[in-house]
């Protein structure tokens, strides 16, 4: 694997806080320009998506969609669309994005790890019923459904929902831990 892109990784494993749901700015700028100067490599489908992933990991919302919106036609490109509108608060265009995506794997897999994170770590009840009972089908290993992790998000968001925001926070973790594991999968089978 190409030094720069192990050297960014790097970098953003040694975030100390979790992503935010929404950002407003990017975690670190100087990162941002060497994700930036990854560009020049971008001549193939899963290295534009590690492109697009690596400046979503960094919050740069902006940048990551200018390179997801060049693998639009991919799964993966899909998917990774889908979660930056989900965080720059495009909740319809997030969920049209994840339908795009399809039954991705990573759907598939990230479904036991939600549920077993929820098992360990959820104990409480929310006041928000239906959010409460979309965590505990998440919880109880019956589904996992992007759509409706959007919608959770936003329901959290417009309430100010604490406890409900550091959750979902550590399922957005998981999902996008997941994801780009996949992503780094695809490129080094490219």
């Amino acid at each position: 694997m190409n030094p720069a892109i192990v050297i960014i990784m790097e970098q953003l494993e040694q975030r100390t806080t979790l992503q935010p749901l929404s950002p407003l700015y990017s975690w670190d700028e100087q990162l941002e320009t060497k994700i930036e100067s990854l560009k020049q490599e971008a001549t193939s489908t899963p290295m534009i998506t590690l492109i697009a992933a690596l400046h979503l990991r960094n919050d740069s919302l902006a940048l990551s969609h200018s390179y997801a919106q060049q693998i639009e036609h991919d799964p993966t490109g899909a998917y990774w669309h889908g979660i930056m509108h989900r965080m720059d608060g495009d909740y319809w265009n997030a969920n049209y994005w994840f339908r795009q995506a399809g039954n991705h794997p990573v759907m598939t897999k990230i479904k036991p790890i939600v549920a077993q994170w929820l098992q360990q770590n959820w104990h409480s009840k929310l006041a928000d019923s239906a959010s409460a009972h979309i965590l505990e089908s998440f919880k109880l290993n019956n589904a996992w459904n992007s759509m409706q992790f959007t919608d959770l998000v936003q329901t959290c968001l417009r309430s100010n929902d604490a406890i409900l925001e550091e959750l979902l926070k550590h399922i957005q973790a998981i999902e996008i831990k997941a994801l780009f594991q996949h992503t780094l999968n695809a490129l080094a089978k490219s």
